[in-house]
C-alpha cells in the first residue's frame, strides 16, 4: 500500500509511523510491549495488543482511528495529518483496513475480546520463540477470565502455523479467533521444524513498551 513510486526512504517511512502511533500509547485499552534478548538488551520484536474490548477501530487506521479517537485536529494539524500519510496509497489503505474492522465486528458481535495489531519479529530472531512469547503476554491475561476471552488476529499465509500452534483457528481467508486452549490439527510438518529449531531458542523477556523510541 507503499507504491514504490511514492516510497519515501525507509528513515522517513519510520519517522512517519512512530508519528502514526504516538497517540495509540495514551490509550487505556492499547498495550504496546516488547520481547528483549535479556544477555544483550537487544529488542528482538514488538507487538501492538488492543483490548479487552467490545470493538474499537484498529489504531492503524487513518481514516477512522484518526477521528474516532479525535487525534485529527486534536494530536495533529491537517497539515502534519496529511504528511505523515504521504506516500501511502489511501484508497488501498483505507478499503483494506475498514474490511478488516468491519469483518472483526462481524465475527465478535460485541463481545469484549483482545486483538493482536501487528506484530513484528526482526528477520535474525525469527524461529528462536520470540514470537510466541509476544502472544503469551496477552493469551496467559485472556486465558485467566471466565470465561476466557476471545483473541482475534489477521494473518498472512505465511504466519498461519505460528497462531495455530497456540490455539487459534481459521475464521476466514486470514482471519484466526481463539477461545481459550486448543489443540489444532495438521502441523506435523510445523512441529517437526520447531523441535529442531527449539535449541537455538533464546531467551527473552516482555515488557510493556513506554516510549515510542522503543518502537522502531
Amino acid at each position: 500500500m507503499e507504491p514504490p513510486e511514492m516510497r519515501p526512504t525507509q528513515a522517513i517511512r519510520e519517522e512517519r509511523l512512530t508519528k502514526r502511533i504516538l497517540p495509540s500509547f495514551k490509550l487505556p485499552h492499547v498495550h504496546w510491549i516488547k520481547a528483549v534478548h535479556l544477555p544483550t538488551g537487544t529488542i528482538a520484536g514488538v507487538a501492538g495488543w488492543q483490548g479487552p474490548v467490545s470493538w474499537l477501530p484498529n489504531v492503524l487506521n487513518h481514516a477512522s482511528a484518526a477521528d474516532f479517537y479525535g487525534w485529527k485536529g486534536g494530536v495533529w494539524t491537517q497539515e502534519e495529518f496529511d504528511e505523515m500519510w504521504a506516500g501511502t496509497d489511501i484508497g488501498a489503505w483505507d478499503g483494506s483496513m475498514k474490511k478488516g474492522d468491519d469483518v472483526r465486528r462481524e465475527i465478535l458481535a460485541g463481545e469484549k475480546h483482545w486483538y493482536l495489531a501487528p506484530l513484528f519479529t526482526w528477520p535474525e530472531w525469527q524461529g528462536k520463540g520470540v514470537g510466541k512469547r509476544l502472544l503469551d503476554w496477552a493469551i496467559e491475561q485472556a486465558d485467566a477470565t471466565e470465561p476466557v476471552t476471545p483473541m482475534y488476529l489477521e494473518s498472512a499465509p505465511y504466519a498461519r502455523a505460528v497462531y495455530m500452534h497456540v490455539g487459534f483457528k481459521p475464521v476466514g481467508d486470514s482471519n484466526f479467533l481463539r477461545r481459550g486452549p486448543a489443540i489444532v490439527k495438521g502441523l506435523e510438518a510445523d512441529e517437526e521444524v520447531e523441535t529442531k529449531t527449539a535449541d537455538e531458542k533464546v531467551a527473552v523477556v516482555v515488557d510493556q513498551v513506554e516510549t515510542s523510541n522503543e518502537v522502531v
